[in-house]
């Protein structure tokens, strides 16, 4: 094997995280990483048949984001290997791991696995507070090892199922948008560069465009002066209701090819 490329859309690097974990318990070299929140032109891969690919993405309201869709759709394999995971915020990963899925035998990967995980979420941070935490960590090397011994036993793979229906539940738009703290924005233009979907404004860097944003928390992750966050009464409110609602820890789940 040639090594692993990771495909990641991680907008505050918790999804890097997760995928990492993974190619460390499958312990091949690393090739190459993009980050789809970032690479707005990066050239893709052609995977040939001895690739690795671990393609990994969080879920919105259900579903994968767009911006990550867009671009794993259009991967081409040649029975290359690929392992799927998403990244949830504790509530549920509903059709998202079968919406990747499908993508990739369309692609026409050979799935080695896929897996749902845990990590913390993006607008509410005190719901799985700090997820991975060292028990994830644990779990995603697990799935990563097993990856690498259904890897060396070679072809034939047997399709993989994972939970989910088509068609695919049609996401809800999340009405909370991160808010700028002028006096502390130093007009860097960090936020501008890396929004994933161009809801900042080159001109006026405090100003969100809600109509583009996808509340994935990309700017608040990036700002290294702390001048963007979610804030207001409507956001404490929904906080206070979904802290609540989906308090209970839900654990990972992952399959192996047979």
């Amino acid at each position: 094997m040639k090594g692993i490329t990771f495909i990641y859309f991680s907008a505050t690097e918790t999804t890097a995280r997760c995928a990492r974990a993974v190619g460390k318990g499958l312990g091949l070299p690393i090739n190459r990483e993009i980050n789809i929140a970032d690479n707005h032109t990066t050239e893709l891969p052609f995977f040939q048949n001895d690739d690795v690919a671990i393609i990994a993405a969080p879920v919105y309201a259900g579903r994968l984001p767009q911006k990550a869709v867009d671009t794993i759709r259009i991967l081409r394999s040649k029975g290359a290997f690929a392992i799927g995971l998403v990244v949830y915020g504790n509530r549920d990963y509903d059709d998202a791991l079968l919406e990747l899925t499908d993508m990739l035998k369309k692609s026409r990967f050979n799935i080695i696995g896929a897996g749902a995980f845990i990590g913390q979420h993006s607008i509410f941070p005190n719901v799985a507070n700090r997820r991975p935490d060292k028990t994830d960590t644990t779990l995603l090397e697990q799935f990563g090892a097993e990856c690498r011994a259904r890897l060396e036993a070679g072809l034939p793979f047997e399709e993989i199922e994972v939970s989910g229906a088509f068609p695919y539940k049609r996401p809800a738009p999340v009405p909370l948008h991160p808010k700028c703290d002028s006096a502390r924005c130093r007009r860097c233009g960090e936020c501008v560069r890396k929004c994933p979907v161009g809801a900042i404004p080159s001109g006026d860097p405090t100003a969100t465009q809600d109509e583009k944003c996808i509340s994935c928390g990309r700017c608040i992750h990036v700002c290294t002066n702390y001048a963007r966050r979610y804030s207001g009464i409507k956001y404490k409110l929904v906080a206070k209701v979904f802290e609540t609602k989906v308090k209970e820890r839900k654990e990972p789940i992952w399959t192996v090819a047979r």
